[in-house]
């Protein structure tokens, strides 16, 4: 057994176990998303002892300047002194402002931040509410709007996506922390085409990736790729199809990755999976940069798929929305 203090409180872990696991073997109310050193749900700060390298790995100047430290992915030591960090530290107050059901299971939420907030499109926050419980959503909006807005996806089971699909209310009060990521659009590449994938909710930050671009004068061609199982799923389909009208080098290409016996017709869409739509259509090479936007199972694998194809991996964006899965059985990939 290695031992280690979290706020004076001593804890017996096993032999590599991560702060994180510890604490939840413990029957201690931790918050956590996604378990991967991605979301920053899980920040502790460090006070003694020694700490692996991946411990800090994604983290801001600014926060390993206060030593704080992801638990699940600090492995534990002896005598590791920690310190729980208070939500005032990290988080900064926001007020529902706006909420729009886009189709039967993605609500648009709009917030807004009572400081300044400056992000890019592409990277995220984390929305913690009344009880604490946090999550982590991808931001789809420029970053000149007054408000901050997300498309929230209703999971099944899902204790924060389901609350704000039906019962957050304008006015609802929750805090913020962030912007985090660096999977956003770089004005440096302007010459280069652009294949962005959205699966599902990935759909609206692949959406302000490509409004960026064209902020930006982007010169390349931009290919917007999106795959859903049925038509609502595709609930920006007349505006991208608009969008593709006003400017002549984006091109945007609906799939529908269900079973269905009859092909959608005069509508622009075709019966597939996006990824594979965009291979066969292009052929990778180093003057393009691809995004991938989504659920994890999907984005991991066509990253891994990409690279087989001859991608090269440095110019793959991904930004998978990593979640806590609270089900009893595994879920289907």
């Amino acid at each position: 057994m290695t031992r280690f203090y979290l706020d004076g409180q001593l804890y017996d872990a096993r032999e590599g176990e991560s702060v994180l696991d510890t604490l939840i073997r413990h029957g201690q109310q931790v918050n956590y998303s996604c378990k991967k050193g991605v979301c920053k749900t899980c920040l502790v700060q460090h006070l003694e002892g020694d700490i692996n390298i991946g411990a800090q790995r994604g983290l801001t100047s600014g926060l390993k300047a206060r030593h704080y430290i992801c638990a699940c992915q600090a492995v534990v030591s002896d005598e590791l002194k920690l310190k729980s960090i208070l939500p005032h530290d990290l988080f900064t107050p926001a007020v529902l402002e706006q909420k729009q059901y886009l189709n039967q299971s993605i609500v648009r939420i709009a917030l807004k931040v009572e400081q300044g907030f400056i992000h890019q499109p592409g990277q995220y926050i984390n929305l913690r509410r009344f009880d604490g419980v946090t999550r982590s959503y991808s931001l789809t909006n420029s970053p000149s709007d007054d408000l901050l807005e997300l498309h929230v996806r209703r999971k099944y089971n899902g204790q924060f996506s389901d609350w704000l699909y039906h019962q957050a209310n304008i006015g609802e009060k929750l805090l913020v922390q962030g912007p985090m990521g660096a999977s956003s659009y770089d004005s440096q590449c302007q010459d280069n085409k652009l294949i962005i994938i959205a699966f599902g909710s990935g759909l609206g930050v692949a959406v302000s990736i490509v409004r960026e671009a064209l902020s930006h004068q982007h010169q390349g061609e931009i290919h917007l790729y999106v795959g859903g199982r049925e038509m609502d799923d595709l609930y920006l389909h007349a505006e991208l199809l608009q969008m593709m009208l006003e400017h002549r080098h984006f091109f945007y290409h609906a799939c529908i990755t269900g079973h269905h016996d009859v092909m959608p017709t005069g509508r622009r869409v075709m019966l597939g999976d996006p990824f594979n739509e965009a291979v066969k259509a292009h052929k990778f090479d180093r003057q393009q940069h691809l995004f991938l936007c989504g659920e994890p199972s999907l984005v991991n694998q066509s990253r891994k798929m990409a690279f087989l194809n001859g991608f090269p991996i440095e110019r793959v964006h991904t930004l998978s929305f990593e979640y806590k899965d609270l089900r009893t059985r595994p879920r289907d990939s």
